[in-house]
């Protein structure tokens, strides 16, 4: 009986000793898949574009006529929340986009409507393809949600001061009076980057942009009266990206099916030599 179970024991250690290269195989297609788009995104408006927004629209690539006035306003043209705005790629991004500095990415625009500020549902929601690459055609973030904006409506309107603060009701932007007789304005969004093998990454960005020679306050009250501002400033946004666990690949899961029928096949001979013993 003690030879059996030492025997036992051995042909236990010997068969597990088979089994770990496949153990080890069947693991590295899920590691070395762990590749999800990493790290911070820095985008300006290409060439002469500019972007314009009224009270339900952020239209990336506008293409009408502008006023001289501060803040500038479209005087023609119509804005669309269909359309798609060209951005740089700076030398200030990092990680997976490092090696995308100096080509382009699409934009889409945003509508109201479509994406309703604070909501992760809406007709429009989730945004596929809100940022396409051109550098990597397999690579595309996903808006889920635009944020709503973190400041008060209470100084939107009346009397301007230096440090100002405003966020229209329901509205995603923030704006500051800054000095200089500046305006700082941005909004942010949330959403997931996917590099088209099934490697997902959670997203976080801003847009923002810098208004000469105005108010918060005169902006708003274009805004309000019907108008659309334009801004011929850089607009900007930042990316971060942290890696999710991508699900095992196809590999993966025959090579399971391929461990379980060889571990299935040792358990039959173990038996099998315990019963001729």
């Amino acid at each position: 009986m003690k030879d059996r179970f030492w025997s036992g024991a051995a042909f236990k250690h010997s068969a597990f000793v088979r089994l770990l290269p496949l153990a080890i195989v069947l693991i590295m297609p899920v590691i070395v898949r762990a590749d999800a788009i990493t790290g911070n995104l820095a985008l300006s408006s290409s060439g002469t574009q500019v972007i314009a927004v009224n009270g339900s629209i952020i239209d990336f690539n506008f293409t009408g006529t502008v006023s001289d006035g501060f803040p500038p306003v479209a005087t023609s043209g119509t804005l669309s929340g269909s359309g798609s705005g060209n951005f740089d790629i700076g030398a200030a991004s990092t990680g997976s986009f490092a090696g995308l500095v100096g080509s382009t990415v699409t934009v889409h625009n945003l509508d109201a409507t479509q994406q309703p500020t604070g909501s992760t549902s809406g007709p429009g929601l989730p945004l596929t393809n809100f940022v396409t690459f051109s550098a990597q055609p397999g690579w595309s973030i996903t808006l889920t949600q635009v944020l709503p904006g973190v400041f008060s409506s209470a100084a939107c309107t009346g009397s301007s001061a230096l440090g100002d603060t405003c966020t229209p009701t329901n509205s995603p932007f923030n704006l500051t009076n800054i000095a200089g007789n500046q305006v700082n304005v941005n909004f942010a969004f949330l959403g997931f980057a996917n590099d088209g093998l099934g490697n997902l990454s959670d997203v976080s960005g801003t847009f923002g942009t810098t208004f000469s020679n105005t108010t918060l306050q005169n902006i708003i009250g274009a805004i309000n009266s019907g108008q659309a501002v334009v801004t011929t400033a850089s607009a900007t946004v930042a990316a971060s990206a942290a890696a999710a666990i991508p699900e095992p690949s196809s590999s993966s899961m025959v090579l399971l099916g391929a461990s379980l029928i060889l571990l299935a096949a040792v358990g039959r001979s173990a038996r099998a030599r315990r019963l001729r013993s």
